[in-house]
C-alpha cells in the first residue's frame, strides 16, 4: 500500500498540481413524496398505541378494487391477526404525487358502515422539504341506508424534512415527515406523520391546539412479504 502511494506520488510529480483534482462524493438523493408512500405489498405490521388513542391493531397492504378500479389499499384491523376489518383506505402513487382514492369503514362486526369518495385530493411531488401546501378536496360520504353526503374537505400539509427512525427492532433512513392541519376541524390540532419507503406511514403524534402531546402510534412488529 505505501509502495502504490509512493508511486503515485511520483507519478503525479511528487505532489505537484500534475494529478487531476479528487472527485466529489455522490450527492445522496433524498426520498420525496411518491417515494415515501411507495409501500411493498403483502406488508403487515402491528400497531403500538401506548395512548389507547386508536381502535385498529394491524395493518396489511395489498391492492384491491375500488370505485371501479384496482389500487393500492392500506387495511387497517380491530385484531393483531387481521381477520376483522375496521378500515380501507385505497390511494395510488401517480406521476404528479400521492393520490387518496377514498375509504370503507366498518363496524366491529365486521359490517361496512360507510363508503367515502375523495374528488381532487393529491398530494404532489412538488411538495419539497420546508414547504407547506394547502389541498382542496370533497369527500362524498355513501351510508349504508342509502344516504349521501358531500363534504368539502381543506387540509395543511407542511413537508418538515427528513428524519431515521428506530422502531420494531430496525431502522428507517430518511422517512418523510409531515405535519398536517385538517383546517375544516381545527379544534382537533395537529397530527405529524412519519412515511417511511416501502413502508408508508410508521408513525403518528398527535397535539392539541394549545401544543400539548396527545399521543403516539407507531408500528410495533413487521413482517416482511
Amino acid at each position: 500500500m505505501i509502495a502504490g502511494l509512493c508511486a503515485t506520488l511520483a507519478a503525479c510529480g511528487g505532489g505537484g498540481d500534475d494529478c487531476p483534482p479528487a472527485a466529489d462524493p455522490p450527492v445522496e438523493t433524498l426520498p420525496g413524496v411518491s417515494d415515501c408512500f411507495t409501500v411493498k405489498p403483502g406488508l403487515r405490521y402491528t400497531i403500538s398505541d401506548p395512548d389507547k388513542t386508536y381502535v385498529a391493531k394491524s395493518v396489511f397492504y395489498t391492492q384491491e378494487k375500488f370505485d371501479g378500479a384496482v389500487h393500492p389499499v392500506q387495511l387497517q384491523y380491530f385484531d393483531v391477526e387481521g381477520t376483522s376489518r375496521a378500515s380501507a383506505q385505497y390511494f395510488s402513487v401517480d406521476a404528479d404525487g400521492v393520490r387518496f382514492w377514498g375509504d370503507y369503514d366498518y363496524t366491529p362486526e365486521g359490517v361496512q358502515a360507510t363508503k367515502s369518495v375523495y374528488t381532487g385530493f393529491l398530494v404532489p411531488n412538488t411538495l419539497a422539504p420546508q414547504q407547506t401546501m394547502t389541498f382542496k378536496y370533497t369527500d362524498n360520504n355513501y351510508f349504508t341506508n342509502g344516504g349521501f353526503l358531500a363534504e368539502a374537505e381543506q387540509e395543511t400539509w407542511t413537508f418538515e424534512g427528513h428524519e431515521t427512525l428506530t422502531m420494531a427492532g430496525r431502522t428507517f433512513p430518511n422517512a418523510c415527515r409531515f405535519k398536517i392541519l385538517d383546517d375544516t376541524l381545527p379544534s382537533f390540532g395537529t397530527t405529524v406523520m412519519w412515511v417511511a419507503p416501502g413502508y408508508g406511514p410508521i408513525q403518528y403524534q398527535f397535539f392539541n391546539v394549545d401544543g400539548t402531546d396527545r399521543g403516539v402510534r407507531n408500528l410495533a412488529t413487521v413482517t416482511e412479504p
